[in-house]
């Protein structure tokens, strides 16, 4: 097994925690999906280790990335001062990124902000691809915001409501499945209203990405599972118009696309010359 390397970085005025895997003169920074941490892409360090040194980091209030404050937003002018500072650090020009579901939104923004600096882009179930208005509300807007810290303090308030949803079908199966989920204790509740205010800054502006992907002429690869309802294949096919270049791959999984003939699949996407 190769060794793991710990470091923090800084993202404005508080630290990311991320682990470091591999030797290759390439450098990869990867992005863990809601409620993971850094040692979920870990498992690319076998895959990758011998062309890219891979950087995967604990998001905020993440694994071990937990000295934000409650009402810290990670802006974008910080991400893109800690990617930076990481170019700096590791005297690289340029990059690869990777980014399962929220993490995918976080690479979105990178491409989005330094576009000159990235080579290579893997993207897993991301998030970010179509906008999420319901989102935006609850993290955004006085009004939303103030519904969110009801939920989270009297849920039951809320749960005849969130059936009627479901049973309008104006909330899926899976969605519902979330949302009940994270009804079910105050410490996963808290954990939702740390974690989704804190990333609501981090919104790509999808036109200006897709732009930067063709100026640049970006490598790009997107795995969807063809089962996911969180973030569904077509959320892919419709950002992906108006870019011939990039690759969609659709695999017979949901939302949790990683196993070992998926992950070989993946990882070649970031070898191809």
């Amino acid at each position: 097994m190769q060794a793991v390397k710990e470091g923090y970085v800084n993202a404005g005025p508080y630290p990311l925690h991320y682990l470091e895997m591999g030797s290759g003169s390439c450098l990869l920074l990867a992005f863990h999906g809601y409620a993971n941490d850094a040692g979920l892409l870990t498992c690319f360090g076998p895959l990758l280790g011998k062309e890219y040194t891979l950087l995967s980091f604990d998001l905020p209030h993440h694994g071990k990335s937990l000295g934000w404050p409650d009402d810290k937003l990670f802006l974008k002018e910080e991400l893109a001062a800690m990617v930076l500072e990481i170019c700096t650090v590791y005297r690289k020009e340029k990059l690869s990124l990777m980014g399962y579901s929220l993490g995918g939104r976080v690479c979105l923004d990178i491409i989005e902000l330094l576009p000159e600096r990235v080579e290579k882009v893997l993207l897993i179930a991301p998030d970010g691809l179509r906008p999420n208005p319901f989102y935006y509300f609850l993290t955004r807007t006085g009004i939303g915001n103030r519904l969110f810290r009801n939920f989270k303090d009297n849920p039951k308030r809320y749960l005849g409501f969130v059936n009627r949803l479901r049973a309008w079908k104006l909330l899926d199966a899976s969605r519902y499945k979330f949302v009940m989920h994270y009804m079910e204790t105050n410490a996963s509740r808290d954990f939702l209203y740390k974690v989704w205010p804190a990333m609501s800054a981090l919104l790509p502006d999808r036109s200006r990405v897709k732009q930067n992907i063709r100026t640049n002429r970006l490598s790009l690869d997107i795995f969807m599972g063809a089962y996911d309802r969180v973030i569904p294949v077509k959320y892919a096919q419709h950002f992906m118009k108006g870019l011939p270049e990039a690759r969609l791959h659709v695999v017979e999984k949901g939302h949790k696309l990683f196993d070992a003939d998926t992950l070989t699949q993946m990882a070649a996407c970031l070898l191809r010359s």
